[in-house]
């Protein structure tokens, strides 16, 4: 009997002890599963931090270093520089844009036939004037998509409102980058004519609105689809392409070619050849052309299905020239432009017969830095302005003097960051003797910004 106990006992103790040992090793092996676990989500965290960090970085621009500031915001084929931006980034993916927001206050402005129109423009007018987002994407390191989405003056679109507001795709394109001497860009484009059109971001001018002349003769901003070559050969920087035309039934007199301006999806046989160009010469001046030639008719139907409800066979030819230079050195900042425009062809049979076969303007605006000479990165350019546009150089409108004048105008424009421009200025119009109009005066301030 106590035999068997004790051999009880034995295999008792026996037991305990293997399961000790058991236990032991599964203890063991689940404390290195547990460190190894450790390990991989201590790893797992910092690649999900630097994952997070690049894209702030790309969303938020968030970085002070100057060299990324100085590599992201840098003008690429004379556009933008925040439309540039997906041109100067590693990341597939790049988001930019720009907005304006104004205050405008016109002093006894009286130009309108209704009482009621001239008391509404003499109120003080608060408007967002603009904000625009960029999306571009990378393909790879030769393929770049880029689009500009414009909301106009709030953005919606309402006819039953008198505000001019919308939204619209202001371009679209596929830029094959083949070399930097020669590339390929095909879609919505903007058209490569003066200096505003292909940059017309707040920061790049120094008024509080942009120049007439690139307003109502070179119809800024003018996008409409197209195909281009561009590239830069040292210090030349070229565009040559093929462009849809406006349609010349929507030509009106005293703006030339601007209403006839198409959007997106265009029922068109009309095409324009147009030709850019502009060589830095250093010690910042640069000097550029531009011109245009092209076929335009009265366009038949806006979609197929919506006919006009009368048949024009009229056939217009378009031509126009540019030339301009620019100086931006020792605190000055000049821009010069001179602009013509013509029509010929069956111009007297359009819808609005009264349309001028030739226009003309140009401007001159200085900006001086005052601080210049001082250690600091703001900078506050006194500004002066004058432009002189002749919308009816042919004396074919109703009253030709109603589309003659002079503009002058002087302000202020501060960059407490090369970004962000806060404007000022006071402006006179000044209308030709035989005018039926009064001469304007309007005092504006301007809030406009990259990013």
């Amino acid at each position: 009997m106590i035999k068997k106990i004790a051999l009880s006992l034995l295999v008792t103790s026996v037991l305990m002890a293997q399961n000790s040992t058991t236990n032991s090793n599964e203890n063991k092996n689940l404390e290195q599963q547990i460190k190894q676990l450790q390990k991989e989500l201590a790893s797992f965290k910092k690649e999900q931090s630097e994952t997070n960090e690049a894209l702030l970085e790309e969303v938020s621009n968030s970085s002070s270093s100057g060299s990324i500031l100085e590599s992201e915001y840098k003008s690429f084929s004379s556009m933008g520089e925040a439309a540039s931006k997906v041109y100067h980034t590693d990341n597939f993916v790049s988001i930019g844009g720009y907005g304006e927001y104004k205050f405008k206050k016109y002093s006894a402005f009286k130009n309108y036939s209704s009482a009621t129109a001239n008391e509404t423009q003499n109120k003080a007018e608060f408007n967002i004037v603009r904000f625009v987002p960029y999306i571009g994407f990378k393909f790879n390191d030769w393929i770049v998509m880029n689009t500009e989405i414009e909301f106009e003056d709030g953005g919606s679109r309402s006819d039953n409102t008198k505000n001019y507001k919308y939204a619209i795709v202001e371009f679209s394109y596929l830029d094959f980058l083949i070399d930097e001497k020669f590339a390929v860009r095909v879609g919505h484009i903007l058209v490569p004519f003066g200096m505003t059109n292909l940059n017309h971001e707040p920061v790049a001018y120094l008024t509080t609105e942009r120049p007439r002349v690139e307003t109502f003769i070179i119809p800024s901003t003018w996008h409409t689809n197209g195909l281009l070559t561009h590239g830069k050969v040292d210090s030349f920087e070229y565009y040559a392409g093929i462009i849809t035309s406006p349609d010349a039934g929507a030509f009106t007199e005293g703006r030339y070619i601007q209403q006839g301006r198409l959007g997106a999806r265009q029922f068109t046989d009309d095409m324009s050849m147009v030709l850019r160009g502009s060589y830095d010469m250093g010690s910042g001046i640069n000097v550029g052309s531009s011109f245009l030639y092209g076929k335009s008719s009265v366009l038949e139907e806006s979609r197929p299905g919506i006919g006009l409800t009368t048949a024009n066979s009229s056939k217009v030819d378009i031509t126009m020239l540019e030339v301009h230079g620019s100086y931006k050195n020792s605190g000055f900042d000049v821009k010069a432009l001179a602009s013509y425009g013509g029509l010929s062809g069956d111009v007297s049979t359009l819808p609005n017969p009264n349309i001028s076969e030739s226009v003309n303007g140009q401007y001159l605006t200085v900006g001086y830095d005052v601080l210049n000479s001082m250690s600091t990165t703001h900078q506050v350019f006194v500004v002066g302005d004058i432009e002189r546009l002749d919308m009816d150089a042919t004396n074919k409108t109703t009253n030709p003097d109603n589309n003659k004048f002079l503009e002058y105008s002087t302000g202020l424009a501060y960059f407490p960051d090369p970004k962000v421009v806060l404007k000022a200025d006071y402006t006179i119009k000044d209308y030709a003797s035989g005018a039926n109009f009064a001469d304007e005066q309007s005092f504006t301030m301007q809030a406009g910004f990259i990013f």
